[in-house]
C-alpha cells in the first residue's frame, strides 16, 4: 500500500444521496461547492442552462442513475 505524502490532502467523500434524490435518471448541475442541486434536465445541456439560469457559473453536471452500485463488464 501506497503512503500519502505530506502535501496530499485526503479526500472525503460527500453522500449526496438525500439532494439527489428526487432527480432519478436526470442530469442535474451542482453547486461549486457540491452541497445543491442549481440545475437538472433530461440533457446535460439543459442542465447546465438551468443551473447557470439559477446563478451558477460553473455547475458541476452529473447524471443521476436509477441504481447505484458498481458494473464490472466482461467481454
Amino acid at each position: 500500500m501506497r503512503e500519502k505524502s505530506q502535501n496530499q490532502e485526503s479526500v472525503k467523500p460527500i453522500d449526496l444521496t438525500g439532494v439527489l434524490k428526487s432527480y432519478v435518471n436526470r442530469w442535474v448541475g451542482l453547486s461549486s461547492d457540491q452541497t445543491r442541486v442549481e440545475g437538472s434536465g433530461a440533457t446535460p445541456a439543459e442542465a447546465l442552462a438551468d443551473a447557470k439560469s439559477h446563478g451558477e457559473a460553473d455547475p458541476i453536471l452529473l447524471f443521476v442513475p436509477a441504481v447505484s452500485g458498481a458494473y464490472v463488464l466482461r467481454q
